[in-house]
């Protein structure tokens, strides 16, 4: 008999007997931290806890999130629509920076991610956009089988409960007809529409509507080259932001196999050597996940969870690279500055970043009887503030942006087949010096290249977006960039110098590729037809400098000082094939290791047309999936657990 194993299982049995399904709070870490759990997920977000409520489904395995956030308070300024965009609560905010921005302006960017449990859904827009079908069939081009629309649509389901609009009057002047066959109603999240909307959004659809951009009675069903009324991550019955926390975690903390460690920071994965693999190109051995180090502050002592089954990281595309790269996976160039014991040399961990860059461009609306959210003052605001909280109808139900348009790019100009002409023409040149032009990494931005060509001409994948508001804000961003940036980490602890932010080295090389910040350009000159529609006249908008001005030079000085993130981070982790430059393989799991799985947007290899909190929502879904599958049996892993003993180990925080 085993009697190790079977001890094991007592020892499981006796903890889960005993526990309860909860947060533990940072003065409870010592007392309530189990031993060893079956699955560690390093950040609570988006990603994590969607993996972390499938996970725990079983009951039978223990499940431990990570979370260097706290708990949000639910303050108005993130639970209710209408405040979105009106401020962020500081200590919900990683506060990160990017460095100068050479390409740009060379001064930096502000870059908010979300410091809390939910992660992103906390702050983002609400916008739930999937993209186009061709997206996601990239995906499977650039050596991902399986990851196509088709497969990938079964998530974006299971994941969500679509609520039809509830205001009927607005169905038809919005052409606001989804496709229920592609959507889910059954899911976590809840996905549907305000109960108010501005006159606006309806003469912007019909001006886009003059210019030929087709409408779309549903943006979700596999084409993005259009506008329309895209649904929001809002609660259909009381109009407040549904987000990953509310979704996926509140209502099964009950479970006692399933632990929530708020507030604390995990600054590297434990590894050691586990058995032969089949990756020439890394290592004769792969290494396998057994722990993961954490600390609640700078000051505090170093802890270690240890993992008996999966360690799944799942703190964003920032975050996630620089933990591998501090627990000794990544470049060899970058471990070695780090000081950092090499465990799988990986070129691409942090590379391949990219982000759908943004330019605000204003055209204020004039007309005098307009009601916009600039009315909401004084008397006005007191009165519509309740409204909403007695009826839960207003302006308050709707959040900044909901009205959008995904022009292709031959909307845009009629010489667009030249602009892609030389499209992949000399990609070394774009890729940043350094361990950025790995001959793997090369390889890989090659076939992207060629997958954007395709995409760009692809009549149904919009170039870039249009944003919307009420006040004549229309604001630009492409969707399928051409530059690539990357993420290092700057120390060997994450917390040196008492902040993660100080620790880690972004630069998303905004405008790298020259074809970025053109089809920006592009955007502008659509935006001043746009203006001169006949619907959009009745608004009387009024170019703010130096949006009013035609002069390409003026122009483009103008985009380089005013380009920002949209927030959407990705690709820093990406799924690709080992030789394209690729961090995870088909399954998530990080090259040369066992049992490590990235799971969040760093996964991308190439962004889609879209705001990618839907796409987010059902990697994780089909992530969790897999996990599931692989491991069919709680007490029967291969792999095996720690150590039996002490769960915590207290140490200098070195």
């Amino acid at each position: 008999m085993d009697f190790s194993a079977f001890f094991r299982a007592l020892l499981f049995c006796a903890f889960l007997s005993a526990a309860q399904g909860l947060h533990i709070a940072p003065h409870d870490i010592d007392k309530l931290l189990l031993p060893a759990y079956d699955y560690i997920v390093v950040g609570g977000g988006v990603a994590g806890l969607v993996v972390a409520h499938r996970l725990s489904e079983h009951p039978d395995v223990t499940v431990l999130v990570l979370e260097a956030g706290s708990l949000d308070s639910s303050p108005d300024i993130i639970t209710v629509p209408g405040l979105v965009g009106h401020g962020i609560v500081p200590a919900y905010n990683w506060n990160l920076s990017t460095t100068r921005q050479e390409f740009l302006d060379n001064n930096t960017r502000y870059y908010d991610q979300g410091h809390v449990v939910g992660g992103g859904s906390i702050l983002n827009g609400l916008l739930m956009t999937r993209g186009a079908k061709a997206d996601y069939d990239a995906w499977q081009s650039l050596g991902n089988p399986g990851w196509s629309w088709h497969r990938m649509l079964h998530y974006f389901k299971k994941s969500e409960r679509f609520a039809p609009i509830a205001c009927r009057e607005h169905v038809d002047p919005l052409h606001i007809h989804p496709h229920m066959p592609v959507h889910g109603t059954k899911g976590p999240l809840q996905v549907g529409y305000p109960n108010f909307f501005y006159n606006q959004s309806a003469n912007f659809l019909q001006g886009i509507a003059e210019l030929g951009v087709p409408i779309l009675s549903d943006p979700n069903a596999g084409v993005s080259a259009g506008a329309s009324v895209a649904p929001s991550s809002i609660m259909a019955r009381n109009q407040s932001r549904a987000d990953s926390r509310r979704a996926y975690l509140d209502h099964v903390l009950h479970r006692p196999n399933l632990h929530l460690a708020s507030q604390q920071t995990a600054t590297r994965v434990l590894m050691s050597d586990l058995a032969t693999g089949g990756f020439p190109l890394i290592s004769k051995r792969l290494k396998k996940a057994y722990a993961v180090e954490f600390r609640t502050s700078a000051e505090s002592p170093q802890r270690n969870a240890f993992c008996n089954r999966e360690v799944i990281l799942a703190a964003g595309a920032i975050l996630s690279p620089a933990i591998l790269q501090v627990s000794g996976i990544g470049p060899a160039s970058v471990l070695e500055e780090l000081d950092v014991p090499i465990q799988v040399n990986l070129p691409g961990v942090g590379a391949n970043f990219q982000d759908h860059a943004m330019v605000h461009a204003f055209y204020n609306y004039t007309e005098s009887g307009l009601f916009s959210s600039r009315n909401l003052t004084g008397a006005v605001l007191q009165e519509v503030e309740e409204q909403y909280f007695t009826n839960r109808t207003g302006p308050w139900t709707h959040p900044l942006i909901s009205t959008i348009a995904f022009p292709h790019l031959s909307h845009l100009t009629s010489m667009w087949p030249s602009l892609l002409s030389n499209i992949t023409s000399s990609p070394e040149s774009y890729l940043p010096l350094g361990p950025g032009r790995h001959p793997t990494l090369l390889k890989g931005y090659t076939h992207q290249l060629r997958q954007l060509k395709s995409l760009l001409s692809d009549s149904t994948v919009g170039a870039i977006e249009i944003m919307a508001d009420s006040v004549g804000t229309l604001t630009i961003s492409i969707q399928h960039p051409l530059s690539r940036g990357f993420v290092h980490a700057l120390s060997s602890d994450l917390l040196a110098n008492g902040s993660v932010a100080r620790n880690i080295h972004l630069d998303p090389r905004y405008c790298s590729h020259p074809l970025d910040c053109d089809l920006i350009l592009q955007g502008l000159r659509f935006n001043s037809r746009l203006i001169a529609t006949e619907a959009m006249k009745k608004l009387q908008p009024r170019p703010e400098s130096p949006w009013n001005i035609t002069d390409e030079n003026i122009l483009n000085e103008a985009i380089r000082s005013q380009v920002v993130t949209e927030y959407h981070p990705s690709g820093t982790t990406s799924m690709m094939p080992l030789n394209m430059g690729g961090v995870v393989n088909t399954r998530l799991t990080v090259y040369g290791t066992a049992n490590l799985r990235v799971v969040d947007a760093g996964i991308i290899p190439l962004l889609p047309a879209a705001h990618i909190q839907a796409a987010v929502y059902a990697i994780a879904e089909r992530a969790a999936a897999m996990i599931k599958k692989d491991n069919p049996s709680p007490m029967a892993s291969g792999i095996p657990g720690p150590p039996l003993g002490p769960g915590i180990v207290k140490g200098s925080g070195q």
